[in-house]
């Protein structure tokens, strides 16, 4: 942790402290402005000043991500949206930003509270249901709860260097009634990584708005993931799907097996990328932008696997490494 992230991870609140629990990968844009993805410089000052601001207003923030295994449903509305994405040559928000926002929150000394036992939102309206806390998101599940014991706010603004929460107004709640789950469901402070290989599936959409001149660069790092299994010590093949656009867009599937031939790699984010995309070159008629993130997208592949492997945080290895084109 850096001087300026110490000191605001520090700072002492006055009495009367009020906790505040944030579905944060709802207020995303708010870190990183769609569709530059090289944002992530921008994004850490973004969340240094969000944290100091709730801390002027006397909030206790933790922040919850979403690391549970979806429903089938849920993943067929995702599937649709990536493949939305893939036909229209475009991807909003950067690779891994889910995990780019956790490092960016505890370097700042909060709580990052990683969702794995159940969805986030039944796991975020328990914790503040029985913690007393307010709950910040746009998400309007959190109205569904029976007997919830919390206040629901909608958005926030700064005013006076001060975070000032806007209250949920319109109380409407179409969506099936829940009970609050009672104990409250288990988090992990840790990024736990993939969290669908216990099941033996690993699924991604493209990192990159350039599918359609390249191939998903997921498919391309295949073999630095492979190493990877093996360095966890998985013994079955997982069944991998990305999308890819040929004509239409549709979803590869194959089952891959640990190897751990490039298992060095793992530990050598630099010589890891330059063995996948040296020989990288931007097709004609490519944007500035869509070529800028494109190369970010390419980065963020190879330094997630290696992030995940010597237990350094993205957001490092990006800095360190990464050249912007």
């Amino acid at each position: 942790m850096d001087e300026i992230s110490s000191k605001l991870a520090t700072t002492s609140l006055s009495t009367g402290k009020r906790l505040l629990y944030i579905d944060i990968l709802n207020f995303s844009a708010s870190f990183f402005p769609v569709n530059e993805h090289w944002s992530f410089r921008k994004a850490r000052w973004q969340v240094v000043d969000f944290v100091r601001f709730a801390k002027n207003a006397n909030y206790d923030i933790k922040v919850f991500i979403d690391a549970s295994i979806e429903s089938e449903e849920a993943i067929n509305k995702w599937k649709k949206r990536r493949e939305t994405e893939v036909r229209n040559g475009e991807r909003r928000f950067p690779q891994a930003m889910n995990t780019l926002l956790g490092d960016l929150f505890k370097r700042c000394g909060v709580e990052v509270c990683y969702s794995t036992e159940a969805d986030n939102d039944d796991t975020l309206a328990s914790h503040a249901h029985h913690d007393g806390a307010s709950v910040l998101s746009r998400d309007r599940d959190f109205l569904r709860y029976k007997g919830r014991r919390y206040d629901i706010f909608l958005d926030f603004y700064v005013n006076k260097n001060k975070l000032v929460l806007n209250p949920r107004k319109d109380m409407h709640c179409t969506a099936t009634k829940r009970d609050i789950i009672t104990p409250a469901p288990a988090y992990t402070n840790s990024d736990p990584g993939i969290v669908t290989l216990s099941r033996h599936f690993y699924y991604r959409g493209t990192p990159s708005p350039l599918t359609h001149h390249f191939t998903n660069t997921h498919i391309v790092v295949r073999p630095l993931r492979q190493a990877y299994y093996s360095h966890l010590g998985l013994e079955s093949s997982i069944l991998e799907t990305f999308p890819l656009l040929d004509g239409e867009v549709r979803w590869d599937e194959a089952l891959v097996p640990p190897d751990s031939c490039m298992k060095d790699l793992l530990g050598e984010p630099k010589k890891a990328y330059e063995y996948f995309f040296k020989d990288m070159k931007r097709p004609q008629g490519v944007s500035d932008k869509e070529w800028s993130n494109h190369v970010y997208a390419t980065y963020a592949v190879v330094f997630e696997l290696c992030g995940l492997y010597m237990g350094v945080p993205l957001f490092d290895l990006l800095v360190a490494h990464a050249v912007h084109p």
